[in-house]
């Protein structure tokens, strides 16, 4: 009986592991680390420097599409857009993997993952999560004079609740992006035919950044069994798994 309770108790320890595991790989915002090196400037992705204004209103950001000025945006209220899009664009496609026992399964990776407005909770707790990997997700920034922008940055930046953005330019939204805001433009004051693109696209591919989580992912559990040893020790009790 004694047996039996160790084996469920080990095959319940294991299982925490490997959740515990997977929820770093695809949870741990990575961004923060490769906007170490961006540096201050002008440039896309970049910290503004003091010539890099703010959009203040509606009435403004035509005038930044027009002069593609660089622009930024400061902390305040954000809501989430039932769009993402991928962090780095050559991930979408088919993609192969090996089965054990031969043969190859195909996955295909759309560049964007749209969901129903309003943005249900378990779609958004998916985008925040497992999409969250290899997504960054839109979002409206409400405006000083009470309109709406689309904006599109790294997901950490909304993470941590930063005040501060990156350096982005105003362009034309695609087609996905245009339809998505069309739908949210009957709830809001915006303008579907402009997004605020603040992403430094290009910074990390995404086979490099599921190794760097890899990485993290040892890491963490190394030292969380590492301090879970030596607090055993320290109480002086004998494993008993």
């Amino acid at each position: 009986m004694k047996n039996g309770a160790v084996s469920v108790l080990n095959a319940v320890k294991n299982f925490v592991w490997v959740i515990l595991g997977l929820f770093i790989l695809v949870a741990t915002p990575t961004g923060w680390l490769y906007d170490l090196w961006a540096g201050e400037g002008t440039g896309q992705g970049q910290r503004p420097t003091k010539e890099v204004r703010q959009i203040d209103g509606q009435e403004d950001v035509e005038d930044f599409f027009l002069s593609q000025a660089p622009a930024t945006i400061t902390g305040g209220e954000l809501v989430a857009c039932p769009l993402a899009r991928l962090r780095d664009v050559k991930q979408e496609g088919m993609h192969y993997y090996r089965r054990r026992g031969g043969g190859r399964r195909a996955t295909y990776v759309s560049e964007y993952r749209s969901a129903d407005y309003p943005l249900p909770v378990r779609e958004r707790l998916f985008q925040d999560i497992v999409g969250g990997c290899f997504y960054n997700r839109y979002y409206l920034k409400e405006l000083t004079d009470g309109s709406w922008l689309c904006v599109y940055f790294d997901d950490y930046l909304a993470l941590t609740g930063a005040e501060n953005y990156p350096v982005g330019y105003v362009r034309y939204t695609t087609t996905e992006e245009r339809r998505m805001l069309d739908v949210m433009a009957e709830d809001y004051d915006l303008d579907s035919v402009y997004v605020l693109d603040m992403y430094r696209h290009g910074k990390a591919g995404w086979m490099a950044d599921v190794i760097v989580r890899l990485v993290i992912m040892v890491v963490v559990v190394f030292v969380v069994v590492s301090v879970g040893d030596m607090w055993k020790k320290r109480r002086g009790k004998p494993e008993d798994v």
